[in-house]
């Protein structure tokens, strides 16, 4: 299957997935559990989405080839949002009223999720968000349920290490301040710098639409910073290493989730050598559920999977231990299932639910997976 030639608002019932679709049409709706996603698989946020659709249908493949849930296939209905906040509510609103679609996978973006999100909660429709990182998202609803572990907890992390293992003294922050995930991500990185006794000595927020960083690159120059740190999306995440490379700051730099992109590394090329970036996902773990899914990943898509794919993959396995918990294949089914569990074991990642105010709850992580590129290849850090 040509991924990337699904286009804009996806394919309207795209069942299955891999050569299940045509068994998956003829079922009867009481032999079958339909849900929706909406990430992104064109426009900007291709880069995020694709890992996210094919691992998707990666987990509903080796779901349904082991007998379903309960007996039932997982039929998917994919709709491109093209990373666009507008078309995730029109997507949203067509997956309310589709009665026979019990829970979602999605957005790509945080922006997506606090455009569309509040829908689906209004309807009682849960929705698993794989990577929605920016502060706030639980707090949208309680049918919400952040799977993907938050900025706010993984960049510390990152910054903690960064700061200890380069005896870091000053640092700048560069964050594309019109996006939530990137907000959060700067937000993190500066407490947690502060906190280690790092002075902070630029801080520039820019549009992720901006091409030319030549200014903002000549302040953080003039800086001389021990390193720098960049919360930013994929697209403007390569534009932003490559002109650093370019006006001659060869400090280290530090990088939110959308640093573990392929896409991104392609687009960046040498400039993103010696980068780090924080994840929650181990490839070196060795449990048989986690190399069989790096196996299965890349006899699919003949490429390995990355952290972006984890928590979509994630999503559907936690879908299917929800209903096997209410044993009830409907919206407030799965809305039981899911508050029955406090958290999750799949490949080697062990996240827990965990109440945060307002009777909500929401993804956490007792350790953080450090990595950094070097080579082309995203390698683990040792403690």
């Amino acid at each position: 299957m040509l991924f990337g030639s699904i286009t804009r608002r996806g394919v309207l019932g795209l069942a299955l997935v891999m050569g299940c679709a045509a068994s998956a049409s003829h079922a009867g709706a009481e032999d079958t559990v339909t849900i929706g996603s909406f990430v992104s698989t064109s426009g900007p946020g291709a880069a995020y989405g694709l890992d996210q659709l094919q691992a998707i249908q990666l987990a509903i493949k080796q779901i349904n080839a082991a007998g379903g849930i309960g007996g039932r296939k997982i039929v998917l209905d994919q709709q491109d949002t093209a990373f666009n906040k507008t078309e995730a509510q029109s997507v949203m609103r067509g997956f309310v009223g589709n009665k026979s679609i019990i829970g979602i996978v999605g957005p790509t973006s945080s922006a997506e999720a606090f455009a569309a999100d509040p829908m689906a909660v209004a309807a009682g429709l849960p929705v698993l968000a794989p990577n929605n990182g920016a502060q706030g998202v639980p707090q949208i609803g309680p049918y919400v349920h952040r799977i993907g572990v938050p900025e706010e907890l993984l960049l510390p992390g990152a910054a903690s290490y960064a700061a200890k293992k380069l005896k870091l003294k000053s640092a700048a922050i560069m964050y594309a301040q019109n996006d939530p995930f990137a907000t959060t991500g700067y937000k993190a990185f500066e407490s947690s710098l502060k906190a280690d006794g790092v002075d902070v000595v630029e801080v520039i927020g820019y549009d992720s639409s901006t091409v030319d960083f030549t200014a903002q690159l000549q302040r953080i120059k003039d800086k001389k910073p021990d390193a720098v740190f960049v919360a930013a999306l994929a697209t403007d995440a390569a534009v932003l290493l490559r002109q650093m490379r370019q006006a001659g700051i060869t400090s280290p730099v530090v990088g939110n989730l959308a640093f573990t992109s392929p896409a991104l590394v392609k687009a960046a090329g040498d400039a993103v050598e010696g980068l780090v970036v924080a994840a929650t996902w181990d490839p070196t773990n060795p449990s048989e559920m986690n190399q069989t899914f790096i196996k299965e990943y890349k006899a699919a898509y003949n490429r390995d999977p990355t952290p972006l794919s984890v928590p979509a993959y994630n999503c559907v396995y936690i879908i299917k231990e929800a209903l096997e918990k209410s044993k009830d294949f409907t919206r407030e089914g799965l809305q039981k299932g899911l508050l029955q569990m406090n958290g999750f074991h799949y490949l080697g990642v062990e996240i827990d639910f965990k109440d945060i105010v307002g009777g909500l709850r929401d993804a956490a992580v007792k350790i953080p997976v450090l990595f950094q590129h070097k080579d082309g290849q995203l390698v683990k850090l040792s403690d």
